[in-house]
C-alpha cells in the first residue's frame, strides 16, 4: 500500500539510481544557482535559470541512467512540466525562507533541495516515467 504514495522504502532499485544521478543533477543546478547569487543575480532569478539549464541535462541523465529511456517529446513535455511545479514549490519555500525566517539564499536553497528531490521522485516515477 505505501509503494501507491511513493514511500516503499530502498526497495525500488530505480530509487537507488534516482538519488546517485540526482546528485550529479543537484550539484550541477545549485552550482549554477550559486554563481549567479555570487554575481548579484536575485535568488528567484537565479533559481529560475539554474532550473532551466538543469532542465535538459536532468532529462537525459534521469532518461538514460534511472528510468531506461526518454519517450519522445510527449515525455520531454511532461517533464518540463514536472520541472515548472518543482520549480513553483522550491520558489515559494526559497521565499519565505528568505523573506520570513532570513535565511540567506544559499541556505534557504539548500533547505528546499530535500523536498524539491521527493517532489522530483513523485512527478517522474509516477507521471513522467510510468510504466502502465
Amino acid at each position: 500500500m505505501n509503494r501507491q504514495f511513493g514511500i516503499g522504502g530502498l526497495s525500488d532499485p530505480r530509487i537507488i539510481k534516482f538519488l546517485s544521478v540526482g546528485v550529479l543533477n543537484t550539484v550541477f543546478g545549485y552550482a549554477v544557482y550559486a554563481i549567479l547569487i555570487f554575481v548579484n543575480v536575485p535568488y528567484l532569478i537565479a533559481l529560475f535559470v539554474s532550473t532551466v539549464a538543469g532542465v535538459v541535462f536532468n532529462y537525459f541523465s534521469f532518461g538514460r541512467m534511472v528510468f531506461h529511456g526518454y519517450g519522445g517529446w510527449f515525455v520531454f513535455g511532461k517533464f518540463v512540466i514536472s520541472y515548472g511545479v518543482v520549480y513553483l514549490v522550491n520558489a515559494a519555500l526559497l521565499r519565505t525562507l528568505t523573506k520570513d525566517f532570513l535565511f540567506s539564499p544559499y541556505v534557504g536553497q539548500i533547505i528546499c533541495i530535500p523536498p524539491s528531490i521527493l517532489l522530483s521522485w513523485l512527478l517522474m516515477n509516477y507521471w513522467v516515467y510510468k510504466k502502465d
